[in-house]
């Protein structure tokens, strides 16, 4: 018996990172997994981890930033199984950093169109699917707005909103046993794990100790460390839990 059993969970973002671990790990857990992504080849690699796994899946490319694509996704979910039970805003785009001042509109939009109008508008193609029945909804923060990260101010802005329409959700939604919840993740990635290994050592040896600036001393790990906190959040487990914000990331952020 798995946490997820026959629960159709969607999951934006899963061609790579942790959208695709968090797929693996939903497989794991006897889940329906419902995947896009905009790279094909990447997501049909997913597509295949997961059905190796067990798991139903059902995978389609679509940007999360391209609204009509994603109506269309889910309507594709709701045509095939008639209900949506969790539903991960994982997909986001995040630029290289750089100061307030050199940041343009541009730049601010691309977060916005990517981060907070693709959770905005999946939430609401998803809500027909859970009105009946209730389920989950994961946004996704980042310790970028909660503790103001120099030269993220774009993705910052983008994040902090996403927080706050989370919480407004909640409230709104809660009439109907849908929890709208928040994780600020602060772990690496395949991609990542991959980048610094190709990296100088003295390149590779910083972005690990960066990595590593945190109460537990050592780099969190997608899969390992985000993903089961990923399922307790879409799970029965945490059925009281809802308009929260839960940091993953081994004590980087700290309050009380």
């Amino acid at each position: 018996m798995g946490k997820l059993d026959n629960k159709v969970c969607v999951i934006t973002g899963a061609s790579g990172g942790l959208g695709k671990q968090t797929a693996i790990r939903f497989a794991e857990e006897g889940a329906i997994v419902c995947i896009c992504a905009r790279n094909a080849e990447r997501l049909k690699a997913t597509e295949e981890l997961c059905r190796e796994k067990g798991a139903e899946v059902l995978a389609l490319t679509a940007d999360v930033s391209k609204h009509e694509e994603m109506k269309r996704f889910v309507e594709a979910i709701g045509a095939k199984y008639g209900r949506i039970d969790a539903l991960c805003n994982n997909a986001a785009t995040i630029s290289s950093p750089h100061p307030f001042l050199e940041q343009t509109i541009e730049d601010l939009e691309e977060g916005l169109h990517s981060g907070l109008y693709g959770t905005w508008y999946m939430m609401q193609y998803c809500f027909p699917y859970m009105k009946e029945h209730g389920g989950a909804i994961l946004n996704y923060g980042s310790i970028g707005g909660v503790s103001g990260l120099e030269g993220f101010a774009s993705y910052a802005a983008e994040k902090e909103a996403i927080r706050g329409l989370s919480r407004v959700v909640a409230r709104e939604w809660g009439q109907y046993n849908i929890r709208v919840n928040c994780l600020c993740p602060n772990v690496a990635t395949d991609r990542f794990l991959e980048g610094i290994e190709q990296s100088r050592p003295e390149v590779r040896e910083y972005l690990k100790a960066t990595m590593s600036q945190n109460a537990m001393h050592r780099m969190g790990t997608a899969y390992e460390d985000a993903t089961p906190a990923i399922v307790f959040l879409v799970s029965d487990d945490s059925r009281w839990v809802t308009g929260q914000t839960l940091h993953v990331e081994g004590g980087n952020w700290i309050s009380a």
